[in-house]
Order: structure tokens, then C-alpha cells, then sequence
């Protein structure tokens, strides 16, 4: 170990042991280092060999540093140092405060304070002070013992020795007691007296038990040093409300050291007295912080315990590489399944998660150090054991948990289940998908709409364009024809010289202009058609012959039909035109050589298709189809096909109108044309007209015989000078008499005057106020038997609606040939109702009478049909006058009124009240019950879109939108 001379120090553990034992020996301090399980022996050693350590030194971290101090204390009863980490300083003096048999002088350092050093040596030295004092006592006593044979002078220096030693203890800062073997007081010290309050000559001579300071444990620790122990402690406190002449301070500390000859006999013992009171003060004082920060520490670490178990998002923390649970919140086990987790890996507790990402990147994240975080990441995880997986989606976050050393000690995981999250997303996304899906094809669609309306507006502007050419153009083409027929029966010009080839020249340009203007009217849509139920498999059958002759015998021509063939309304005339067309155009496609294909079926056009077309509805139609093996056209023809003038055909071979007739002609019947083409591989023109169910018509077979004229009168209205006087000259050859006028308004005033007329052959586009269908019905009004035969050649709606003629309506288109006049008027004359011999003229209708004002009952012709009178309210004015027109096809006088405030006026003069229930203003209902009131006898028909109205007086209903059939019997059966 060292001699006991040399002050020493045991150093025990501790990793800066070595730092500080170089420090000590610069001192002049021999520090001896031992491992703390070494150090229990090492220190008994010591003891039993003599040489016990200045001062015990405990350094570093230890599992239990008091379990080491408590087995040390028990082999050796010397001053002790405590270093530790300034984080356990406190714990360490609550445990100190607990167990104070460890001896007062067992004292607590921060072993990071710089002044450890400096503290370890004043320890030493103080030790060695004590150790000198009692082996001067020891030696004094031993010298006392032998003093008989001692010499005078050794005498002279052992009580020259004895007055240092005396001087030395009086000056003592410590209290200092001295016990005989019988352990009464030997010495007593100034600072004893001070300390306890007892005199040294009152101390002097009594036993130890007399003292104030006296109490079981210091008896128990004088007892082992008569027992043969070196060293003992006792603490005496201050009973509660002690008397006088009781200890004078609250907490005393004795430390006794036993005192023995050279013999090893017990001599007496040293007492060492210190008032501890104030660390104890202090020991209880931080006691009762300690208590009251530990409670305030359990109470928060309860709330934080709570905040954590209810977090909302899932909490978890692993120590080591497996994933050892450590903490885990309500939300994990809610999340990954409830188990019990604490002390179990993550591998044991989720066997499910092995092999799966989740786990993996915690791998990595402990592996190298670095956080993650994870967005979206799927797993599947088991609910309950046993039951199937679920696939959750996770956002978390991987925080490694680190020591003072920087190496990874576990994992926090902190995270939250994003599934609904997620499918929300993923729905959002495959809807936003969708939409721009949706958005792409809409807008593909509104660009296909786009360029069909332009193209559709395109055509509707050139067919403006050539309806109103062909109105002129017939007019002119009208002339011509009949001058040259004139010209033709002229004396030198009939016969076959020059004159007449010429005339015949001329008449077939006529022919030939006539045919290009029905072309134009047909692409326009102004044709007027009389479409009728037909057999289509009759017609084609019908051209059969003309279709080889004009096709040729290079051409082999096929014809497929389908059994049980439906019928469709078709002009017939005009159909048969369309398929000579589509014959002579795929001809002409296929250079005189092929095939050409005639199909005839049965097709329903569902709404998918109906919707990708221009003006098509869904149903069952009847297909034409017409294919070739030609050359074929490219897109780009093929998207211009239809337009009027345009052909691939070389310069004066073809006018291009022929596809531009047969597509007017289509949307005109309310049906569809649809081309397939490829370049190379032919055409297929397929036309699809709506079915009907009405019984085909057999065709009438054409009259041929002589024409004859008659001695009517006729009444000829005309604006334009050259035709009126061609057809006045025709009829007039005829033997007919003939009146003319050159506008309605002057054929009104000839229909007022009195004079008998027996056909009005009446242009229909003119220019004035009155329109020549007002005209007619006026006319027959006023006379009865009066016939009516339109001409034009250009219709404009007036008498043509929805393609086709109004019924009952007799029409000469222009231009027309002598003889087609002549037997179209003797046609016309010949069905017409039958007139009244002796009918008296009618009583003129003033001029001032506004044109489309109905005809008053008193100005009718006697014995003549009443006209019902009918007031349409109606505000919305487009409504209004169309139900007008269909009142006056259905022979009534329709008078029309925007609100009921302009219809109360009125209703003297109507026979019925067609009212619609809304209406600005004074509604309708009002508006009938006041014209009930104030016109008893007049009828009253709601029209609406709603349920009809419940009122008390007598009315009728008819519910929007109706047909002209149901007008016609709502108005006329009383219904």
C-alpha cells in the first residue's frame, strides 16, 4: 500500500482517475487506483496491515455508489468522497438524508468541478492531522507508562511534547474530548466547552455518560471500540422541548477514534464533536424539496404520460436493434393492432410487419442515425391475431434516439393513419381524371360541334343565297319558256328548218336551267316536297331499265333486299332523282367499269350515334344504300362532298350538286346521309329515312291526252310584268278570261268588287303587307267556290312547313311549260268545292281593314261556314304567332294578345279564349273569370305546361306542348 507516514488517498473507478491521481501526486498526495469490486479488499487489507488510506475516493458512475459506501463503512470508518455526475447530485443527498448511519464524513462533489482536486487534498490533510494527534497521544501515553525508569531529560521532552500537544488540541477549531479506558474525560478542549456549553473544569472527570450529548447510539459505538473496532460515528439529536442543561444544539455528530498502547490494549478514545444542525437544516430543507419536486415531477409526468397515451396520432418508442418497446400510445395499438407491446420486440409483437417497409426503414433509421420520414406508405397490418390483413396508409416520422456518446439507443416514432386520407385522394384523382377526361371529349365535341355549325351555318347561308337566285332565275327561265313555246307555233318557225332547231336549242337550255335550280332548291331545303308512304324496294325496282341504260353494260348493277321491308314518307319524284344521281356519280367514280350495289334494310339508329350526328333522332329508319368499287375519295374530299358547286370532276363534266341535292333532300324528309369512302376501295352512300307505318301508295299512272282549256274567269297575281303577260297570253289562248293584278292588295280590291273569279293562280313570294296565303283565305271567304293555285319558284315557308306543302295546297313551281299550266288549272278547276250558282256577291271588305285581321262574321258570305273567332293570349311572342298560323291552317280567325290587360278589349269580338295561365300581369285564371262574367257565351281552353286549373265556371284544358290534332279538337269538337 505506503508507509502510514506518507499521506495517501484510495481512488476507486472512475475514467478521469488517472487525470486525478497526477494531479494528487503533484500534492504530494500517493493516490492508489482500484476497480470498485476491488476496492471492499483492497480497503480491509489496508486496515488489517496498519495502513488505512488518508481518504477514500469514489468516482464515476456505479449502479448503487451508497451499496458501495455502506461496504466500505462497515471494514473502515474514515473520511469518504463522493464524486458523481452533477445530474445525481440531488438523488444521492435525498438518499444520504435517509441513511445518515453512514457516518458524517462521507461528503458529495460534481465530479466535473474544476475544484475536486483541491477538495481531495484539504481531506487528506485534515485526515493527516487527526492521524498525528493520535499517535502523539498514543506515544504520550506510552511514555507515561514507563516514566519510572525514565531519564530526567527524557522526561524534559516528554512533557515539553505533552504542552505542544496540549497547546496544539486547545487551539483546535474542533471540538475535542478525551476518554480513560473507563471512559471518563480526560481532556476537554475550549471548543468542546463552546460547542456543548460545559466548562472543561466540569467535564473534567466525568463519565461519558454524564455528558449532555449522551444517548444509546453513542454507547452502542463506545461499546465497539472496547470491542476492538478503530473508528465509529454517531449523530445525537436535541429530544423535542429538552431542559436546561440538555444539548445545546439540535443535531451533534461524534466521531470516536479508539486509543491503544504499544500492547494493542485499549487505552481510552478521542472524541470529535461537530455540530451538523445546519446539514441537517439543510439535508431536510432539500428533502422537503426534493419531496415536493418529485410530487410536482410525478403530476407532470402523469399529464405528459396522458397527453402521450391521447395523442392523436399514433407514439411509439423502441430501444435497440430490435425494436424493443419502450412506450406506446393508445392510437399505436388502435392502429396496428391492440396487444400487449411493453418489453416485447417488434418482430415478436408484429410478425405481420417483418418482411414490409414499415419495419425495414426503421432498420435503416437505427442502422445510420438518420431521421425519416415516410408519406402514403402502405401496410398491412392484423388487427386482432388471427384475423385478416388491412392495407392502411401511413404518414410518420423515424427519430433516432441518441446517448452522450452519439450512438442510437432506440426510435421515436411518431405518425398518423392517412387511409381515408388517401382514398379521398385517390378518388379526387381519378375524378379530377375523369373530368379532364370528360373536359377533353367535351371539348372534342364542342370543336366537332364547332366546325358542324359552321359548316351547317355555311350551307344555310348559300342556300339563302340560292333560294333567292332561283326565285329570280325562274321568274327569268318562266319567260323564256313561254316565249319560246309562243315562237315555236309561229307560222315558218314550226317544222324542222333552222329556226326551229333553234327554238328547240333554246328550250333545252330552258330544260337544263330549270333542272340546275330544282338542284339549288334542293340543297336549300326550299323544294317543295309531297312525300307519301312508299315501298323504296318499288322505286328501285321502278329504275331499273333507266339505270342500266344510263349506267351501261360495263357496270354490273346489284340490288339487295331485306325481307319485310319497311315503308317511309319520301317524295317520290325527288327519290327517284337522289338515286339516279348516286347511280351516275359512281359511275362516273368507276370510269364506265365495276360493280355497282343497290341495299335496301331495315336499321334502328341508336341515341349514342343519333347524338355524334347534326339533327338526327333515334329510332327506326329505312337504309338506302348505294356502293361502288371506284377510285374512292380522300378525307379531304370526303369532308367537302356535300357542298354545292364542289367536284373533283374535270371543268364542264359536272356541276357538283348532285350530293349537295340528295343531303338537302335527306334533311329535308327528316332523314340522315351518311359516306364511307376510301381511296382505292370505292363508296358507299348510305341515306336513311325515318319509317313510317302508314300503307305504301300506289303510284298513279301518268294521264297522256289532249290538254283543254275552258271559259272560267281566273284571276292572275304576279309582281313580275313579263311572266304576268306570258301567263295571261297562255291562259287567254286556252279560252279562259283572265284578270290580273300585280300585287295581293289590288287582287283583294278585284275579290271586293263583286266579280265572279273562279281560280286565284297567285304568285307566293310578293312584295306588300299582304301575304298571298292571307290572300287566299280571303278569297274564299269571300267566295266560297273560289279554287286556289299557287305558283313560285321559290317557297320560303310560306306554304311549305317542315319541307313539305300545307295541306290542301295546290302548287305550279317555276318554270312551267304550256301545257303543264293548262293541265294543272284544269286539274285545279275541276276539284274545286263546288260554288253556289246563286251565291249573291259579297259585300265588300273596306280598305282600310288591317291585311291579318280575321274577317268579321257580318262581313262573311251568306250561307258560307262560320269562321270560329279565337283570342290567343300568350306573352311569349314567338308561341303566339305560331299558334296563330296553326288556328288559321285549322280555319279559324286568330286573333293575338300579349297580356290580359290587352285582351280585355277584345274579347266582344272572339268566340273563344285560348289563354295561358302565366302570363304578365293579370294572370290568365283572372282573366277568364272576368271574360266569363262579362261574356257568358264565350268558351274558354287553358293552355299550359302545368296541371290545368281548378275553377267553377265552364272551361276546357289542353297541356303543353300539343299537336295540331289536339288543337284541331280542342277548338272545333268542344273538347
Amino acid at each position: 500500500m505506503r508507509p502510514a507516514a506518507e499521506p495517501g488517498a484510495l481512488l476507486v473507478g472512475g475514467p478521469a482517475a488517472g487525470e486525478l491521481a497526477a494531479t494528487l501526486a503533484r500534492q504530494g498526495i500517493v493516490p492508489v487506483h482500484v476497480a470498485p469490486d476491488e476496492a471492499p479488499a483492497t480497503l480491509s487489507a489496508a486496515v488489517q496491515g496498519g495502513h488505512p488510506p488518508a481518504i477514500c475516493v469514489l468516482m464515476g458512475l456505479h449502479a448503487d455508489p451508497l451499496a458501495l459506501v455502506r461496504d466500505l463503512r462497515r471494514r473502515w470508518a474514515g473520511g469518504m468522497l463522493l464524486a458523481c455526475p452533477p445530474d445525481r447530485l440531488p438523488e444521492l443527498r435525498r438518499q444520504l438524508s435517509y441513511t445518515p448511519m453512514l457516518g458524517p464524513n462521507v461528503t458529495l462533489l460534481d465530479e466535473s468541478d474544476p475544484a475536486l482536486a483541491g477538495e481531495i487534498v484539504k481531506a487528506v490533510q485534515a485526515e493527516a492531522r487527526g492521524r498525528q494527534l493520535r499517535t502523539t497521544l498514543q506515544r504520550a501515553n506510552a511514555a507515561l507508562a514507563s516514566m519510572g525508569g525514565t531519564a530526567a531529560g527524557n522526561f524534559q521532552r516528554l512533557a515539553s511534547a505533552e504542552r505542544y500537544l496540549t497547546r496544539f488540541l486547545e487551539k483546535s477549531a474542533e471540538a475535542i474530548a478525551g476518554l480513560d479506558p473507563q471512559d471518563r474525560v480526560l481532556y476537554w478542549n475550549d471548543a468542546a466547552a463552546r460547542l456543548l456549553g460545559l466548562p472543561t473544569r466540569e467535564a473534567r472527570g466525568r463519565n461519558v455518560h454524564e455528558l449532555p450529548f449522551w444517548n444509546a447510539d453513542v454507547q452502542r459505538v463506545l461499546a465497539d471500540l472496547h470491542g476492538g473496532a478503530e473508528h465509529a460515528v454517531a449523530e445525537v439529536q436535541r429530544a423535542p422541548g429538552a431542559q436546561e442543561g440538555g444539548l445545546p444544539v439540535a443535531v451533534l455528530e461524534v466521531a470516536v477514534s479508539a486509543i491503544t498502547d504499544e500492547h494493542g490494549t485499549y487505552a481510552g478514545a478521542m472524541l470529535l464533536l461537530r455540530d451538523v444542525s445546519e446539514r441537517h437544516r439543510q439535508l431536510a430543507l432539500e428533502r422537503s424539496r426534493s419531496i415536493e419536486a418529485l410530487s410536482v415531477a410525478n403530476s407532470r409526468y402523469r399529464h405528459l404520460a396522458t397527453l402521450f397515451d391521447r395523442a392523436p396520432g399514433f407514439l411509439a418508442v423502441t430501444r435497440g436493434p430490435d425494436h424493443v418497446f419502450e412506450l406506446a400510445n393508445r392510437a399505436y395499438l388502435a392502429t396496428f393492432g391492440s396487444r400487449d407491446l411493453l418489453d416485447r420486440s417488434m418482430h415478436d409483437a408484429f410478425p405481420e410487419l417483418r418482411d414490409q417497409a414499415f419495419v425495414q426503414i426503421r432498420d435503416t433509421v437505427y442502422r445510420t442515425g438518420e431521421p425519416y420520414i415516410g408519406r402514403d406508405v402502405p401496410v398491412s397490418v392484423r388487427l386482432r391475431p388471427g384475423s385478416q390483413l388491412v392495407e392502411r396508409f401511413l404518414d410518420f416520422v423515424y427519430q433516432p434516439l441518441t446517448g452522450k456518446d452519439g450512438r442510437v439507443w432506440g426510435i421515436f416514432c411518431q405518425g398518423n393513419d392517412v387511409t381515408e386520407q388517401k382514398r379521398m385522394r385517390d378518388q379526387l384523382l381519378a375524378h379530377q381524371n375523369e373530368l379532364e377526361r370528360l373536359v377533353a371529349e367535351r371539348t372534342a365535341e364542342l370543336q366537332s360541334a364547332q366546325a358542324a355549325l359552321h359548316h351547317a351555318q355555311k350551307l344555310e347561308a348559300i342556300g339563302k343565297l340560292t333560294g333567292g337566285v332561283a326565285h329570280d332565275f325562274n321568274n327569268i327561265l318562266q319567260i323564256l319558256h313561254a316565249n319560246l313555246e309562243l315562237l315555236a307555233q309561229e307560222p315558218g318557225v314550226a317544222g324542222a328548218g333552222d329556226a326551229a332547231r333553234r327554238v328547240d336549242s333554246a328550250m333545252a337550255a330552258v330544260d337544263r336551267g330549270t333542272k340546275l335550280t330544282a338542284q339549288l332548291l334542293a340543297f336549300a331545303r326550299r323544294q317543295p316536297l309531297r312525300p307519301e308512304p312508299v315501298d323504296l324496294a318499288v322505286v328501285v325496282r321502278g329504275l331499273d331499265d333507266l339505270l342500266h341504260r344510263a349506267l351501261g353494260e360495263a357496270i354490273d348493277i346489284g340490288t339487295v333486299v331485306e325481307a319485310g321491308l319497311w315503308a317511309t314518307l319520301a317524295d317520290r319524284t325527288q327519290m327517284e332523282n337522289v338515286l339516279l344521281n348516286l347511280a351516275i356519280n359512281a359511275r362516273d367514280a368507276m370510269a364506265g367499269t365495276g360493280r355497282l350495289t343497290i341495299e335496301l334494310g331495315n336499321v334502328e339508329l341508336d341515341s349514342d350515334y343519333a347524338a355524334r350526328q347534326e339533327d338526327l333522332q333515334p329510332g327506326q329508319y329505312v337504309m338506302l344504300a348505294v356502293s361502288d368499287t371506284g377510285h374512292g375519295m380522300t378525307p379531304d374530299v370526303l369532308a367537302r362532298a356535300v357542298e354545292p358547286f364542289f367536284t373533283t370532276k374535270p371543268e364542264g363534266e359536272g356541276t357538283g350538286l348532285g350530293l349537295s341535292m340528295t343531303y338537302g333532300f335527306m334533311k329535308q324528309s327528316g332523314g340522315h346521309l351518311k359516306i364511307y369512302s376510301e381511296p382505292g376501295k370505292g363508296t358507299s352512300v348510305k341515306l336513311f329515312l325515318p319509317r313510317t307505318l302508314q300503307v305504301p301508295v300506289t303510284p298513279a299512272e301518268p294521264t297522256v291526252g289532249a290538254v283543254h282549256g275552258g271559259h272560267e274567269t281566273v284571276l292572275v297575281v304576279e309582281d313580275d310584268a313579263d311572266v304576268r303577260a306570258v301567263v295571261t297570253d297562255a291562259l287567254g289562248k286556252l279560252g279562259y278570261k283572265v284578270l290580273q293584278a300585280a300585287h295581293p292588295e289590288a287582287a283583294l280590291a278585284i275579290l271586293q268588287s263583286g266579280a265572279r273569279i273562279d281560280l286565284l293562280f297567285t304568285d307566293v313570294v310578293m312584295p306588300g303587307t299582304l301575304r298571298s296565303p292571307e290572300l287566299a283565305r280571303l278569297a274564299t271567304t269571300l267566295l266560297p267556290g273560289i279554287a286556289v293555285l299557287f305558283t313560285s319558284g321559290y317557297t320560303q315557308n310560306a306554304i311549305v312547313h317542315a319541307g313539305r306543302l300545307d295541306p290542301g295546297v295546290e302548287l305550279l313551281s317555276k318554270p312551267y311549260s304550256q301545257q303543264q299550266l293548262a293541265l294543272r288549272v284544269r286539274q285545279v278547276l275541276d276539284h274545286r268545292p263546288a260554288a253556289t250558282a246563286a251565291a249573291p256577291s259579297p259585300a265588300p271588305v273596306p280598305d282600310s281593314a288591317p291585311a291579318s285581321a280575321p274577317v268579321p262574321a257580318s262581313a262573311e258570305a251568306p250561307g258560307a261556314p262560320a269562321r270560329p273567332r279565337v283570342l290567343v293570349v300568350e306573352d311569349n311572342a314567338d308561341g303566339r304567332e305560331l299558334l296563330c298560323e296553326m288556328l288559321d291552317l285549322l280555319g279559324c280567325d286568330a286573333t293575338g294578345a300579349a297580356t290580359a290587360e290587352d285582351a280585355l278589349p277584345l274579347l266582344a269580338a272572339a268566340d273563344i279564349l285560348l289563354t295561358d295561365i302565366s302570363l304578365p300581369g293579370m294572370p290568365g285564371i283572372d282573366l277568364a273569370r272576368q271574360a266569363h262574367g262579362d261574356h257568358p257565351r264565350l268558351r274558354i281552353v287553358f293552355a299550359s305546361g302545368g296541371t290545368p286549373p281548378d275553377v267553377t265556371f265552364p272551361s276546357a284544358a289542353i297541356r303543353k306542348p300539343f299537336s295540331m290534332a289536339q288543337l284541331e279538337e280542342i277548338i272545333k269538337g268542344g273538347g
